[in-house]
């Protein structure tokens, strides 16, 4: 896979943690800035003793207070800050706490709490730092620097601003220069040292996207998010400045009309980001509320995709694009871009005949339980089942969708939100335990509890199922994992769902109740995924030709290569080379993919 390949040496870092201590590439600055945030600039110089490295003045400092003091570093200017004051606290073996950073030519000044830290930092005199010798020195008469003007242009030093903008930038890039996390500006220490007022100021984002575009030149996925924009006009050059750029959040802002994200696309920007491929939008006032409408999953991803045709990822669910990547397109009339293997799909997938076997009896029996008499599942839920409910409350994006009146009619979803327990939005621990349902009697009482159904299974082309062996640990006993995909009919408000349910079945013991009745398994666990009606098109066998490739897989291969298609949005091509390379082990393929997703070239995706 050449020098774009899925190895395993190299990686994106997307880390969104902030902190010392945490993700490197991410981690913050140890400057803080005073309550006054001065900045400001000017010229000093030092002299050391003959002899001894100590620069004059440090010995027995005199006419000064045990309070804060200022101390000037020589020989540091241009490195990372956050490095330097790790290294500083690191070889004093205490925090340095070092505050009103600033700079005066090659000079650095801090001003430390006491005398007592400022004689040991003069001790670390001569000292290399990045290849540099560093020079201390106290300052008796402390150099004054003027208060900014709320504004990074009311700096006397502009070479002292480029300085903090690349620091900020060195701690914000990913190792290959190919992401940036510019969010949370407001609370970098960086941002605060320089007396920066509100990040509405343009200036501000468009010198940071200048240096940046500068500094990294290959620069694909950039996070706007948590910057409090209510207009996206600071950054309306993100085009012009990363041409290759795929991949943009600019979640949890104030963006209250989509009109804002026209200075971005071609109705308003001269280089508008036409390889954008993932966009992230949820958190924002505008997206909210689109998504509080009867259809607004359908209209949500229109006003997106009338200003970004390429977009496939939207808030990371997958949607249908208009057109590919740095294609000419024509606003809404744009038609969809097809996607197929080069093999053809397959409505269901079993490891065998006799699993397949096992599966179609289970689910006949089951559903007709379900649906007919829930009292009577009694008997094939083992006593120690465990039962869980998540709702996908995401409205259907998918062509189908977007006009069937099953997926646009508004469905109430209470009665299921009421016990999901969905990790996406359940954070609480206790939460997450108390919606985890365990036992055949609290199973019962639950599943009782939910709207009466019809599952369509005389036409069995509304159902999907996966069905395979697993090793039960502790034992020689093997179970068989049963994924179903399909829809039923609510009764009497007759809305329409899809749903995902997934079993895990072992053999029913002779002469257990479960045998009794004809079933040839017991649920150990059952976990059912809800959400409004998407239809069953996607897994139905392809009815003409796929392309002609020189491939022999096994189902079990052709599955694997489905699924993470679907799930990576990459083509046929770059799927079939990462399973490759991945020695065909998907879980790996799917853990590491995220690492290596910046490094891939544009085409590698559909």
């Amino acid at each position: 896979m050449n020098n774009q390949s899925f190895g395993r040496g190299s990686g994106r870092g997307r880390g969104r943690g902030r902190g010392q201590g945490g993700n490197p590439v991410f981690s913050r600055l140890g400057a803080s800035t005073d309550q006054n945030g001065n900045t400001g600039s000017g010229q000093a110089g030092g002299f050391s003793q003959p002899g001894s490295g100590v620069p004059f003045g440090g010995a027995s400092m005199v006419g000064q207070s045990d309070g804060p003091v200022q101390v000037s570093i020589k020989g540091c200017r241009g490195k990372p800050e956050a490095s330097l004051f790790k290294f500083l606290n690191m070889k004093v073996e205490r925090p340095v706490n070092a505050t009103n950073v600033n700079y005066r030519g090659e000079i650095m000044y801090i001003t430390v709490p006491s005398m007592d830290i400022a004689q040991e930092l003069l001790k670390l005199s001569g000292i290399r730092f990045y290849g540099e010798k560093l020079s201390f020195q106290i300052k008796p008469h402390p150099v004054k620097f003027g208060t900014g003007t709320g504004s990074c242009s009311g700096s006397s030093d502009s070479a002292s601003i480029r300085d903090r903008l690349i620091a900020l930038l060195q701690t914000r890039a990913d190792p290959q220069g190919s992401a940036l996390d510019l969010s949370g500006l407001a609370h970098d220490p960086i941002i605060q040292s320089m007396g920066a007022g509100s990040l509405q100021d343009s200036k501000l984002f468009e010198a940071i996207l200048v240096l940046a575009a500068q500094l990294y030149t290959n620069v694909i996925t950039i996070s706007l998010a948590n910057n409090g924009l209510s207009s996206l006009r600071p950054v309306a050059n993100l085009g012009m400045h990363f041409p290759k750029l795929r991949n943009l959040s600019l979640m949890n802002n104030m963006i209250s009309d989509f009109r804002e994200l026209n200075c971005l696309s071609e109705s308003g920007s001269k280089v508008p980001l036409s390889n954008l491929s993932e966009l992230i939008l949820q958190g924002n006032p505008a997206s909210e509320a689109e998504l509080r409408q009867p259809n607004g999953g359908a209209s949500y991803v229109e006003k997106v995709q009338q200003r970004f045709p390429t977009v496939s990822r939207l808030d990371m669910n997958p949607v249908t694009p208009r057109a590919e990547p740095g294609q000419e397109t024509s606003g809404p009339s744009a038609q969809p871009v097809s996607r197929k293997l080069p093999f053809p799909t397959a409505q269901s997938f079993s490891e065998d005949a006799a699993v397949n076997e096992l599966a179609v009896a289970f689910l006949a029996g089951f559903f007709k339980l379900y649906d007919e008499n829930r009292s009577g599942l009694s008997d094939i839920y083992d006593s120690a089942a465990a039962f869980s409910l998540m709702v996908d409350t995401t409205h259907p994006t998918s062509e189908f969708a977007r006009t069937n009146p099953d997926s646009q009619k508004r469905v109430d979803l209470t009665t299921y939100i009421r016990i999901s327990r969905n990790l996406t939005r359940v954070k609480s621990q206790a939460r997450r335990i108390q919606a985890l349902v365990v036992g055949k009697a609290a199973v019962m009482q639950t599943i009782a509890q939910l709207p009466t159904t019809q599952h369509p299974v005389q036409d069995d082309k509304r159902f999907s199922f996966d069905a395979w062996r697993v090793d039960v640990a502790d034992s020689a006993q093997q179970a068989v994992v049963l994924a179903v995909h399909g829809e039923f009919t609510e009764q009497p408000s007759q809305n329409v769902l899809s749903f995902d349910r997934t079993f895990v079945l072992v053999p029913a013991p002779p002469g257990s109740p479960a045998a009794a009745i004809g079933s040839p398994c017991v649920v150990t666990n059952d976990q059912l995924t809800l959400r409004r009606y998407n239809g069953f098109h996607s897994w139905l066998p392809q009815t003409e030709p796929a392309p002609a490739h020189n491939l022999n897989l096994s189902p079990e291969q052709q599955e694997m290569a489905r699924v993470l298609q679907e799930q990576t949005g990459l083509n046929v091509e770059w799927t079939l080379k990462c399973l490759e390379n991945y020695g065909w082990n998907y879980q790996q393929a799917m853990a590491e993919f995220p690492q290596f997703r910046g490094t891939l070239p544009a085409e590698a995706f559909q």
